[in-house]
Parts: structure tokens; C-alpha cells; sequence
């Protein structure tokens, strides 16, 4: 008989449950602040990344300028602009580089009711030679094309440059002459700030720099720089690259023959990516390139080129979070709701599940079942681990009590739960959509936090209706977690709060029809 004395905290499953907890959410709070710490918005949201200029003192700069650079500067306090606006997007183009003064996408509004607005002092794609921008002299040809022409040193240069209103793309078409060596073109943007946090108060604000190179989709994390930190790489032959927030982009994709190399810079509070395009080996005379402004939708980025679907990162579980999303958005076509179409996906995926989660069931019982005979076990042999260990396992292939099935469920749910919620929290079709009543955003947290308490209360209902062969005090120690795992979701985006809640919904009437199931079968004549 088991000694009523023995303390539990010499148990090894107590051991093993309380370092797996522990472990859990250190995990959790170092994946959180590492990826998507908390993030000062000054102006707007991540998402509107005021795009800035090279702060004063960020580079030396030599104050003996060449005359072709003097040239250029005068030219450039002499630019000229023309505006455009559509219902879509609003934009100034000027003659420096034949840029964008400024950006405003008008689809999307940030956290404080403001549109999503670019305004970067060097101009957003401009065309640079010698890191300043080519001064040119630019005609109107319709209300989204325009023609700009140069002579720098001596040689022409030409741009042509257009916008998409139905795709959003920017196409640019630059013509040169032989002799010019070597051109670029500039992104930047602000740098987002990181505050501290913890895991229980996440952020999914984040910025990275996201290129394709070799075939290959590569990310440089922008907001996790510490305060003081910088980077300062370079990469060649990129096919692809942007700069990129929670939900929103800008980016180029390279339609020439040869490919250029990018410089990612972060210094101080200015973030920037220079796309250098070395001319002085090569024959051709143009170079194509497509642009892109706006969120990270994914229709909208394959409509342009599938290169720049590459901009969605969703993480090391991106192969379970790319099907989630298009099942999701299947459920919202039938649905007219993303909370339901939430609520939709969540009991099919649920249903999908059902077989684990039966054996799971099946298996706690039997080891429910057998605990009495394990018990009597561990004190006869107590003193002889190898007997003890023969014993025990005989005893479960008799019985066919298999412990590690009750952990299936819980092991294929943990990267379904990781992916939906990156899925979640990086989707633009989920951004500021409502569900009902108080939800009104299930992008952002529920701010009554009725969801994350249901939540709770129905994971501590389905713990109680599952099956344990812990002991007391074990279980007293478990019985926390739902009370842990609300305070997760307090901050976490409502739309995932909702899938938890409904996915322990249908664990708890789960749960009670198979016990049910169970006392039934229990009942009737052998």
C-alpha cells in the first residue's frame, strides 16, 4: 500500500509535469518577446509606418561635394509634383528620382483612425545616382503614367512609371545610356521601438526586412533590435525585397535580366533597404522593375506576381497556417462573418481531430482503471527499477493502457494552435473586422475580456471531465493552468481567443458524451 505520507513533490511525474510547465512558459514568453515584442507607436499603428529619412548624424558625410553632385542637389530643391487620389490610395509623384513624396493607402486605417501613410525624405523608389536622387524633368502621360528624363554626366537616362489601381502595382521601366555605372533605388521607414513587455502582455507589432534570394525566402528581423543595436548587411543577387509590418508592405520585385544586390541598414531610428544595381558590366540598357504599397493580402500579392506572396511570413508552422487561412477564408465565403467563419473552421478542424481525441480518452481511462494495480506495483518494487519498470509495462500492454496516446491530441494541437495564431495575427483580412456586440476587431484584444474568461472556465470544465490518474496534489497544481492560459489571451488577438474558446467548447461536449458513452456500456449485461 502506497505510504499516505510520501510527499508528491519526490514524484517523477510530478517532476516531469512541473518542468514541462515550467518550460512551456518560458518557451512561450521568449518566442513572444523574440518575434513580437511590444512596440511604441508613435503616430499610428506598425501599420503606419511613418517612413523617415537618414537622421542628422547617422552617416559623415563629406562636405566637399563633386559638381555633378552639386548639380543634382540644386535640381532636387527644385523638384516639381503631381498628385493623385483614387478611393484606394492617394499619392504625390516628384521629380527627385521620380519617387513618392508620400504614400497614403485610404483601404486601411491604423489603431488611432488614421490612413496608413508613407512619407520618407529621400522619395519612396526614387531613382539615385550617387545616392542622390536623379533630377528629373517629368511629363504627364495619363493620370497613373509618367515619363521622366535626365542627363547625368553627360549620359540620358529615362523613367517610366506606373500605377495599377486595380492590382496596386507600380510598374517602372528605367532607359540609359552606356557609361552610367551604377544606379539605386530606396525604401525606408521608421524604425519601430521596442518598450519591454512580457509573455503575458505580447505585442504582435513587428518589422522585418524580407528578401528572396537563390529561390530562397530569407527575413531579417527589424523589431527585436535592442535599443543601440543596428544592422548594417549586405545580400546579392535578391530577385525580391521589402520592408514589412504586422499587416502592410513595401517592397520591389526585379524584372530585368540581372539582379541587383540590397544594403539593409537600421541605425538609430531609420530603417532602410538600397537596392544597387552595378551597371558597369552590363550590356543591357533598361531596367524593369514592379513596386508595391499597401497590406499583405494574400489575393492581391499573387494578382501582381507570386514572388511577392513571399512578403506573408507566417513562421516554421507556415505549411499548417497557409490551408488554416484558406479554410478560413472558404468558411467566410459561406458564412459573411469572420467570427463565424472562425467558429466554423474551428469545429472542422475539431471534427477532424475527434479520432485522437477518442483514443486519447480511451487511453486515460484504462490508465484510470489500472491505477490501483500500477500503485500496488511501484510499492512491491519499489527498490527494483528494472522489475518495477518490466512489471508496469506488462501490465499496460495486458490492459492496453498506451500513456503516450493520451499526449497525441495535445501534441498535433500545439502547432495548430501556433500556426492559426500566426495566421491570425499576421492576416489583413482579419484587421479590424467584427464579429458582434463588444467585438468589434478580431485582429485586436477582447477589451472586456469576456472571451478569454469563458475560455477558461470551459478548458477548467473539460479538464475536470477528462479522465486523471494524477494525484491530488498533481492535479491541484494542473488545475491552474486555465486560469495561466486566460491570462495568455488577454492580449492576444480576440479572433484566436474565439478558437480556443470554441475548440474547448466542443472538448467539453466531447468529453461528455464519451463519459456518458462509457456509463452506458458499463451498464448493460456482459
Amino acid at each position: 500500500m502506497k505510504n499516505e505520507t510520501e510527499s508528491p513533490f519526490g514524484s517523477p511525474r510530478f517532476l516531469a509535469a512541473l518542468a514541462i510547465t515550467f518550460l512551456s512558459l518560458w518557451g512561450w514568453k521568449y518566442y513572444m518577446n523574440q518575434k513580437y515584442p511590444p512596440q511604441k507607436v508613435k503616430t499610428s499603428e506598425a501599420s503606419t509606418p511613418q517612413a523617415p529619412t537618414v537622421a542628422a548624424g547617422t552617416a559623415a558625410v563629406s562636405s566637399e561635394k563633386s559638381p555633378q553632385e552639386s548639380s543634382l542637389e540644386a535640381a532636387t530643391a527644385a523638384a516639381t509634383q503631381i498628385d493623385y487620389s483614387n478611393d484606394k490610395v492617394a499619392f504625390s509623384v516628384t521629380s527627385n528620382g521620380l519617387g513618392f513624396s508620400h504614400f497614403t493607402v485610404k483601404e486601411y486605417k491604423d489603431r488611432i483612425g488614421q490612413f496608413v501613410k508613407y512619407e520618407p525624405k529621400t522619395p519612396l523608389f526614387a531613382v539615385l545616382y550617387k545616392n542622390q536622387p536623379v533630377p528629373f524633368t517629368v511629363i504627364k502621360k495619363t493620370d497613373v503614367e509618367f515619363l521622366g528624363e535626365a542627363v547625368i554626366e553627360g549620359k540620358k537616362i529615362s523613367r517610366t512609371l506606373a500605377f495599377n489601381p486595380e492590382t496596386m502595382a507600380i510598374s517602372s521601366e528605367i532607359s540609359f545610356e552606356q557609361g552610367i555605372d551604377a544606379l539605386q533605388i530606396k525604401i525606408e521607414q521608421k524604425k519601430l521601438v521596442i518598450t519591454g513587455g512580457n509573455f503575458l502582455m505580447p505585442s504582435f507589432e513587428l518589422q522585418d526586412f524580407v528578401y528572396l534570394q537563390n529561390g530562397k525566402t530569407n527575413s531579417e528581423p527589424i523589431s527585436t533590435l535592442k535599443a543601440g543595436e543596428g544592422i548594417l548587411k549586405t545580400a546579392s543577387g535578391v530577385e525580391m525585397a521589402g520592408i514589412t509590418t504586422q499587416y502592410f508592405a513595401t517592397a520591389f520585385l526585379n524584372k530585368s535580366d540581372f539582379l541587383p544586390s540590397i544594403t539593409k541598414k537600421v541605425e538609430g531610428e531609420d530603417t532602410s533597404l538600397m537596392i544597387d544595381y552595378d551597371l558597369k558590366n552590363v550590356t543591357a540598357t533598361k531596367i524593369n522593375q514592379v513596386f508595391y504599397v499597401g497590406a499583405k493580402k494574400t489575393e492581391v500579392l499573387n494578382s501582381i506576381d507570386s514572388k511577392f506572396a513571399e512578403l506573408l511570413n507566417y513562421g516554421m508552422f507556415g505549411f499548417i497556417s497557409k490551408p488554416l487561412l484558406k479554410l478560413l477564408k472558404l468558411m467566410h465565403d459561406l458564412l459573411g462573418n469572420w467570427g463565424l467563419a472562425i467558429i466554423g473552421m474551428t469545429i472542422i478542424v475539431r471534427a477532424i481531430l475527434l479520432p485522437f481525441n477518442v483514443i486519447s480518452f480511451k487511453s486515460a481511462q484504462a490508465m484510470q482503471r489500472i491505477k490501483p494495480q500500477m500503485d500496488a506495483i511501484r510499492e512491491k518494487y519499489k527498490n527494483d527499477p528494472m522489475r518495477l519498470n518490466k512489471e508496469t509495462m506488462a501490465l499496460m500492454k495486458d490492459q492496453k493502457a498506451n500513456p503516450i496516446s493520451g499526449c497525441l491530441p495535445m501534441l498535433i494541437q500545439i502547432p495548430i494552435f501556433f500556426a492559426l495564431w500566426r495566421a491570425i495575427s499576421s492576416s489583413v483580412e482579419l484587421y479590424q473586422q467584427p464579429f458582434f456586440g463588444w467585438i468589434t476587431d478580431l485582429s485586436s484584444h477582447d477589451s472586456f475580456f469576456v472571451l478569454p474568461i469563458l475560455m477558461g472556465i470551459t478548458m477548467y470544465l473539460q479538464q475536470k471531465l477528462t479522465p486523471s490518474t494524477m494525484d491530488p496534489m498533481q492535479a491541484k497544481i494542473l488545475s491552474f493552468m486555465p486560469i495561466i492560459f486566460s491570462l495568455f489571451m488577454i492580449t492576444l488577438p480576440s479572433g484566436l481567443t474565439l478558437y480556443n474558446f470554441i475548440s474547448a467548447l466542443f472538448g467539453v461536449i466531447q468529453q461528455y458524451f464519451l463519459l456518458k458513452q462509457t456509463k452506458t456500456a458499463a451498464l448493460k449485461p456482459a
